[in-house]
């Protein structure tokens, strides 16, 4: 199973980055932050905001990733070509291989493809936890790419940085 979607609940709050590893070269990460409203009744349209933005590719666009607006939401099958850096020089192929949307929980698993600077899979979760609503972002990768695995303390840096992005628009798009 993906590694954020069989989450039973999500951390409370911002966590610390969580890796440890899977293998040589592999690496889970998971983090966590609160995205949206500790106010009673603010909960479920922040939810409900944040949950059209992730399952439509805005997470990402938020984070500075390109997804053309033509993609499909998150649905199994559904592939998605972002590219990031000066030009698009970075492209990264995704397949999606889960979505869960349900009443007070929302996201989506997707799987590297060729051409992709990593090996493996990263899961978005959204989940409304009493008045609030936390995204948790996970993955299990190791680096595909020659250029990548040369620089892998930078490779996981910017994995690193990509990540935090996402949470913060999650907050963005909860408001």
């Amino acid at each position: 199973m993906s590694p954020a979607l069989d989450l039973a609940t999500a951390s409370a709050g911002d966590g610390p980055d969580v890796s440890a590893g899977w293998g040589p070269g592999w690496q889970d990460t998971r983090r966590s932050a609160v995205v949206g409203p500790a106010s009673p009744g603010g909960a479920a349209g922040a939810f409900a905001r944040a949950r059209a933005g992730l399952l439509g590719w805005e997470v990402q666009r938020l984070a500075g990733v390109r997804v053309p607006l033509s993609t499909p939401d998150a649905a199994p099958g559904v592939e998605v070509r972002q590219t990031a850096g000066p030009g698009g020089l970075l492209v990264a192929r995704c397949r999606v291989t889960e979505v869960v949307d349900e009443p007070g929980r929302a996201g989506f698993t997707y799987e590297a493809l060729t051409p992709h600077p990593e090996e493996g899979e990263e899961s978005f979760l959204l989940q409304r936890l009493g008045d609030r609503v936390v995204l948790t972002v996970a993955s299990r990768s190791r680096l595909a790419w020659a250029p990548a695995r040369l620089a892998s303390p930078l490779a996981r840096g910017a994995q690193r940085l990509a990540v935090a992005r996402y949470l913060r628009a999650g907050r963005l798009l909860a408001r």
